[in-house]
This record gives structure tokens, C-alpha cells and sequence, in this order.
């Protein structure tokens, strides 16, 4: 059996598209654009990759890097890995797991937090077998967009739809709502929205973002909610990443207005689905998900384990 090599990845563009290839074909729903990696490494610029080649073939794939919802400080290394069916259980996988454990160190972090997919228990049972176990969960959910049409879109008196490509003065004010929408999730451990160009290099000026899918209910001149959407696999899949809104504007159908504009924006860009996560305790939002047709899709599930 030819050995194996774990290639470097760095800011080589080539490697880059490897690498995203691997992730769009074992996680597509966390897979990245070369240029949205390269556009990460701003905000973090500790981050690793690695591609796993044997016989010149890619086989296999792990990074690890900052949470970037977390203190800069804080000893937690976000870690994705995966191997290609054919070249699975041949120990590509705990080569791949003990590159990480070695690097994460060397950036600073203690603890491993790796991203599974209720679908996938074969990777879980690998991950539990080397001592992690689940740290958090998320309820994630998924609409078909075949045969769907746009829904009305209701806002109470004063609030109008807008979004960041639209008005980019509103970054101020969007960045407000979001240190207010980060510090109420229902986290195991607080979260942020992080400094102003944290917020903006993370959230904002992503590259394939895109602006237009920053959608904003904005009542004057302040931002009294938002809806984050990400084009995902490559353009077949609209992810509704965040929806918020200002505490004292809670309860008065802007979320609702915004998921409804959020369907229809992705319902213009001919995607097929969406999809969303909610954390398990979060009732209203799930509620309101399924009044729109969301149906459960498998877990989002977080694995940790201290080096």
C-alpha cells in the first residue's frame, strides 16, 4: 500500500481547490470557496489545512483553527476532517485526528472541537472512540424550494426591507444588533459578535457572501433586524445562517417578514433547498420554521475533547 502524505495547504490556490473539492464532496454543508478560505485567514491567521494524498490521488482532509465566536484567548481548536469512502478504515482518519492534536497546540489551543452530522454515526462513533464526546447540539431543518411560492411579506407599520449591497451605511447599526443578537444565544458558553472588523471580515465582506443576502428590517434609520444568507454548495443550496431581532422589536413579525423575504430571495437565485439551524431550546424560531414548510433534517452535533 502506497504511503501516505499530508500536504501543507497554506495559500497555495491549486492545494486550495483541493481542498475544497474534498469538502464539498464529504461536508457540503461546510464547504468553502478557495477564496472565502484565503478571506478567513484574515481574520485568522493561525488556521491550518491539510490535504491527505496517497498514490497522488486526494484522500483526505483536516484543519484546525480559532472559533471564531469565541475569545481569541480561548483554548478551543475548531477541527474538520474527513476521508473519501473508498479509503476509509486504513487509519487515514487517526493520521489525519493526530496531525490536529499535534497542531493545535502549536496555535495556542488545548481542546478539539470537531463538527459531525446526526446522518454520519460512523464518524461520531470514530470521534467517541477517541475519547470525545458531544459538547452541543443543533436542530437543523430543510426546505424544499420545488413548487414553493414566495410568501407575503408583512411588516409592521414603519419597518420597510432592505439589505447591506442595498444600504451599506447600515453596517453600523447591523453590527449593534448583532453584539445584542450574539450576547442572547443560547450558547453553552457565551459567544460575540466580536470587535466591528472581526464582525465585518467573518459576517460581512465574505467573498461569494453575498451582500444582497444580508437582508435587514430597518425602521428609519436603525436596523431592527437581520437575516444572514450564504449561497452553499455551490449555488444549489441557500443557507439561512442567522435571524434576529432587536429585543424591544420581538414579537411584532419582523423575523417572520424576514424569513419570508429569505425564501424569496433564494426562490430569485434558482436554488433547490434551504436550510437552517436552531438551537434545541429555541421554540419560537423552530415553530416558526415549521409554519413554513422546514422539515427536520439530521442534527448538527459538536464533538470536544481536551488534548
Amino acid at each position: 500500500m502506497a504511503s501516505l502524505e499530508l500536504v501543507n495547504v497554506g495559500t497555495d490556490r491549486a492545494l486550495l481547490d483541493v481542498f475544497s473539492d474534498l469538502t464539498l464532496e464529504l461536508t457540503p454543508e461546510w464547504s468553502r470557496s478557495t477564496d472565502q478560505m484565503l478571506s478567513a485567514l484574515l481574520l485568522d491567521p493561525t488556521q491550518r489545512r491539510v490535504v491527505a494524498i496517497r498514490a497522488g490521488e486526494p484522500v483526505g482532509f483536516v484543519t484546525v483553527g480559532r472559533i471564531w465566536v469565541l475569545p481569541i484567548d480561548d483554548p478551543t481548536a475548531w477541527c474538520e476532517l474527513g476521508v473519501r469512502e473508498p479509503y476509509r478504515r486504513q487509519g487515514i482518519g487517526s493520521q489525519l485526528l493526530g496531525w490536529a492534536e499535534e497542531t493545535a497546540p502549536l496555535i495556542g489551543r488545548a481542546r478539539l472541537q470537531v463538527p459531525c452530522r446526526g446522518n454520519r454515526p460512523e464518524g461520531i462513533a470514530f470521534l467517541e472512540q477517541r475519547g470525545f464526546s458531544e459538547y452541543d447540539r443543533m436542530a437543523c431543518v430543510e426546505l424544499s424550494l420545488a413548487g414553493v411560492v414566495a410568501p407575503p411579506i408583512v411588516l409592521p407599520e414603519s419597518v420597510r426591507i432592505s439589505s447591506l449591497a442595498a444600504e451599506p451605511d447600515l453596517r453600523q447599526s447591523a453590527y449593534e444588533l448583532a453584539v445584542e443578537i450574539f450576547a442572547d444565544l443560547p450558547d453553552p458558553e457565551p459567544v460575540s459578535a466580536g470587535s466591528f472588523e472581526e464582525w465585518r471580515l467573518r459576517d460581512v465582506d465574505i467573498p461569494d457572501g453575498p451582500l444582497e443576502g444580508y437582508l435587514l428590517a430597518v425602521a428609519g434609520d436603525e436596523v431592527v433586524g437581520y437575516c444572514r444568507l450564504m449561497n452553499e454548495e455551490r449555488g444549489l443550496v441557500v443557507g439561512h445562517l442567522m435571524t434576529g431581532t432587536r429585543r424591544a422589536w420581538r414579537g411584532r413579525g419582523v423575523a417572520k417578514a424576514l424569513k419570508h423575504a429569505a425564501i424569496a430571495w433564494a426562490l430569485e437565485r434558482g436554488a433547490q433547498r434551504m436550510t437552517a439551524e436552531n438551537a434545541i431550546g429555541n421554540d419560537v424560531m423552530r415553530g416558526l420554521n415549521r409554519t413554513l414548510g422546514f422539515q427536520s433534517a439530521p442534527d448538527f452535533i459538536e464533538m470536544r475533547r481536551t488534548i
